[in-house]
């Protein structure tokens, strides 16, 4: 390590805490519209010219004139329908950072309701048009499962708030789906979600143990959120949707991870390594070793696609 690296990542953690910081304290939705000056000194409560230009040199808030404002791609982030939203992404850094912190002291970092929460919105699509957009791309990649649950059910096992199962009721008028969550704060935002989106009539949303689930042979597809579930849970969640499935029912299954081919990307990646094998979860597993899991527990393959959300896998109950 040399002296400059170190330097490096002195500024990144600055850099992080300024801007998570200033999501916090309100910056980010104020400067949405363009202020002067002696606004953004009346919003801070005191001179806030160090602080816009710790902004400004950052790229996060940009000057037109007199005033300043959040920069345009910023701006796109932080809107109310952006796939992925910028203040999820912000939140999960600064989480990421006092887990890796905890993992070195204690060799575990678990998680809080709200905490999980934080990570559940950082990898899941908003509700809005673009997500609209990308779910019907997707479904055209994947006809078998677009087909499956245009008229049929969809069983969601670790659904998050919804991202894509929410977006596809609402693409979909003759599809119904049960998702199945086990932390209650992370329901509880999947359910207004689907309230406001106008599906909460065809969307189950259940707070349990996936593993306990028990309707046989009642669904048509399954979407399993892999990464998310510890390898002691793996095999009886997966003899779970066998059983959940009709024959010839859909399973499908994504890496959301995957080991860098650079070096610049690697020393992250061992962050976010560090931070889930301490929770048990099987991270960045390679798509063969997902697909010899998934087989092993009576599966057949369809296929496997890349596509822009990442690496699939579709599978068939025999």
């Amino acid at each position: 390590m040399s002296i400059s690296s170190l330097s490096a990542w002195e500024h990144g953690a600055q850099a992080l805490a300024l801007i998570n910081a200033a999501l916090e304290r309100g910056y980010l939705d104020f400067l949405a519209t363009p202020r002067t000056r002696a606004e953004v000194d009346g919003f801070a409560g005191h001179p806030a010219g160090d602080l816009l230009a710790a902004f400004e040199a950052h790229g996060f808030v940009v000057r037109d004139g007199e005033r300043f404002r959040l920069d345009d791609e910023v701006a796109e982030g932080l809107a109310g329908d952006a796939p992925l939203g910028l203040a999820a992404r912000i939140a999960r850094a600064h989480l990421l950072a006092r887990q890796v912190a905890e993992v070195v002291h204690t060799g575990t970092a678990p998680l809080t309701g709200d905490e999980s929460l934080v990570v559940a919105l950082s990898v899941a699509m908003q509700p809005g048009e673009p997500s609209r957009m990308i779910v019907d791309k997707l479904h055209s990649a994947v006809p078998e499962v677009r087909d499956a649950i245009a008229n049929g059910r969809m069983l969601d096992v670790g659904s998050g708030v919804g991202g894509y199962v929410l977006t596809a009721l609402s693409l979909l008028p003759g599809m119904r789906a049960t998702t199945l969550e086990l932390i209650p704060e992370v329901a509880a935002v999947a359910r207004q979600r689907a309230h406001d989106l106008g599906v909460a009539g065809r969307a189950d949303i259940r707070v349990m143990d996936a593993r306990d689930f028990d309707e046989p042979a009642a669904f048509d597809s399954a979407f399993w959120a892999q990464p998310f579930f510890p390898e002691p849970t793996r095999a009886a969640t997966l003899a779970m949707i066998r059983r959940s499935l009709r024959p010839g029912g859909i399973l499908a299954i994504q890496q959301l991870d995957a080991e860098p081919a650079g070096e610049p990307e690697r020393a992250a990646f061992t962050l976010a390594r560090l931070v889930a094998e301490a929770g048990g979860l099987p991270f960045a597993r390679p798509m063969a070793d997902l697909v010899t899991e998934v087989t092993a527990a009576g599966f057949e393959l369809i296929r496997t696609v890349e596509i822009d959300l990442g690496h699939l896998a579709l599978l068939r109950r025999p």
